[in-house]
């Protein structure tokens, strides 16, 4: 059943958060570090710290970006689970509901 809300069920919020795995799977293995140890190839010593500096700063942006981004994958599925249990909640409270038929 989906949510009027949302405009979405929790087949639907599966598939986002699996999608969102996805797309992060070319961010695995992530690594500018080994790049920038190979700076003092550049000869010139203010460009090799800038090339430190600049894959330092990406290697921890990208870090931050993927457990972020992860984060909220992890929320869509746990958000699935809780929306399939409430809907079966609400449900099985509708049904439990007696009516007087006679009146």
């Amino acid at each position: 059943m989906a949510d009027p809300d949302l405009g979405a069920d929790s087949q639907t919020l599966k598939k986002g958060a699996k999608d969102i795995v996805e797309a992060l799977r070319p961010t695995e293995g992530f690594n500018l570090e080994d790049s920038a140890g190979r700076s003092s190839s550049f000869g010139h010593s203010s460009a090799a710290s800038s090339f430190v500096a600049f894959c330092a700063t990406w290697q921890v942006g990208g870090q931050i970006l993927s457990q972020s981004t992860a984060g909220k994958a992890a929320g869509l599925v746990s958000s699935s689970g809780t929306f399939t249990e409430t809907d079966g909640q609400v449900r099985d409270a509708a049904h439990s509901v007696k009516t007087d038929q006679g009146k």
